[in-house]
């Protein structure tokens, strides 16, 4: 079904009027530019509701759009989400995304990313896969702020940098790897987390902002890092507020 919306948009979306089109097609809201032949996918009234799979193309009156981004706060606020698959055709993702959908639990994200914005996962409560993608070296603030469903989370290695409160509120988190080439923590980035075990593989001890480690229990939480650095660590602002670190190969 295909149909053209005249609803009501954000401020910040309001020049992409003048060149695109806005256009429902099988129950997604799309933004179409007909110079590029590009589709990004756009919130919708009423919001999205259980499983939501994203095609990697759409066709509009006899023209094909390649799907390239997803909005900013296309999902956001969507409580009876369950999940969304994202074609590989994807390579944005703006800021926002998903903030508060509360019922979204999984997500299936392309691999060929290149830009990712701010908060894109905060305030999903249910979620329970956990994805960065490859283009990042830095995570934005409050990616997965709030997100309290999360168990793990492992730091890919490009990553040198977390933004603040990036992961504050995961309180169900168990174990937290921070990648050997991590060299900034922002102010309560894990803010309010409670994990069993945290490894952090840097040998130089990482810059850590204000309350970047305000867990619900330090005396419950070990930490692992590398033997030579263990001293370093223990005498660090920030660092020296785990009660027990424990060196490792």
């Amino acid at each position: 079904m295909k149909k053209i919306l005249k609803a009501a948009l954000p401020l910040f979306m309001l020049p992409l009027l003048a060149l695109a089109d806005i256009v429902e097609i099988d129950g997604i809201n799309y933004f179409l530019f007909s110079s590029s032949k590009t589709a990004c996918v756009n919130r919708k009234d009423g919001g999205y509701r259980g499983d939501v799979t994203v095609p990697a193309t759409v066709a509009y009156e006899g023209v094909t759009y390649n799907v390239t981004e997803v909005l900013s706060y296309a999902f956001s606020g969507c409580d009876d989400l369950k999940s969304v698959t994202l074609p590989e055709s994807i390579v944005k993702i703006g800021d926002c995304v998903f903030f508060g959908a509360h019922g979204l639990e999984t997500v299936v994200m392309p691999s060929a990313i290149t830009g990712w914005g701010n908060a894109v996962f905060a305030g999903c409560t249910s979620l329970k896969t956990f994805f960065l993608p490859g283009c990042l070296t830095e995570i934005p603030r409050n990616t997965y702020d709030g997100c309290e469903s999360l168990t793990d989370i492992a730091i890919p290695e490009k990553i040198t940098v977390i933004g603040e409160k990036a992961f504050a509120g995961c309180e169900r988190v168990e174990t937290v790897v921070l990648p050997e080439g991590i060299t900034e923590i922002g102010e309560m980035a894990f803010w309010c987390c409670n994990p069993r075990d945290v490894y952090c593989r840097a040998t130089a001890v990482p810059a850590a902002g204000s309350s970047a480690f305000s867990f619900l229990d330090m005396e419950s939480v070990t930490l692992h890092v590398p033997a030579a650095s263990a001293a370093a660590y223990r005498e660090a602002e920030e660092w020296s507020e785990f009660v027990n670190i424990v060196e490792s190969e």
